[in-house]
């Protein structure tokens, strides 16, 4: 594991100096054409309700352009990490996989430590899908599943079944109200944590 603390005055390519958060929620999931639409629209919903939650306009750091090739994590999500009060992320096998994602996680796992904050006091985890072959450390936490409500089908928005899952994401913005009011101090200095994803779990086939 490597862990990198930005140190005040330190510059890490464009990476700015900052003396306080510049958003609520660093968003994180692992991106896929099929999931595209609802990754959105649940991100959508959960800033326009946690706003409900919050006296101030809610600033969520989603990044939708940047393309994973190979092991590079680009600077701009280091310093969304950095930047951000909290993390969601949303969690599936294919999460757990990504080095990225499983480096988002693991820095704000990092921050805690150095808080003093008990495990996921600044995580809020969405189970999209399985859990079976997650990590031991994240099958141990308590998520927000929303796996009866996994689809690839735009048309699932137009569905019954998108009011179910809205009363849960309500229900996910209050809890992340409260977290955010646990915040600590803005530092600078902030872990960044570079950890590799685990490999994809082999299917044993049957004998034909």
């Amino acid at each position: 594991m490597q862990m990198r603390n930005f140190k005040k005055g330190a510059r890490l390519g464009a990476m700015s100096v900052s003396t306080d958060y510049k958003y609520d929620i660093f968003f994180s999931y692992k991106r896929h054409g099929l999931t595209k639409e609802w990754t959105r629209n649940f991100q959508g919903q959960l800033e326009f309700w946690l706003g409900q939650e919050s006296e101030r306009e809610i600033k969520t750091f989603v990044d939708i352009d940047t393309i994973e090739i190979g092991d590079r994590w680009p600077t701009k999500l280091q310093e969304g990490i950095r930047l951000s009060r909290c993390l969601v992320c949303v969690w599936s096998p294919m999460y757990f996989q990504s080095s990225w994602c499983v480096s988002e996680w693991q820095s704000f796992r990092a921050r805690e430590r150095v808080a003093n904050i008990g495990s996921h006091g600044l995580i809020a985890p969405i189970k999209f899908h399985d859990g079976e072959y997650f990590p031991a450390e994240a099958q141990e936490v308590q998520s927000l599943d929303v796996r009866p409500f996994a689809s690839t089908l735009p048309a699932f928005w137009n569905s019954p079944r998108s009011l179910e899952l809205e009363d849960q994401v309500k229900l996910l913005a209050k809890s992340i109200a409260r977290m955010l009011q646990r915040v600590p101090p803005f530092r600078q200095n902030w872990p960044i944590v570079e950890r590799a994803g685990q490999a994809a779990a082999t299917i044993p086939l049957g004998r034909l």
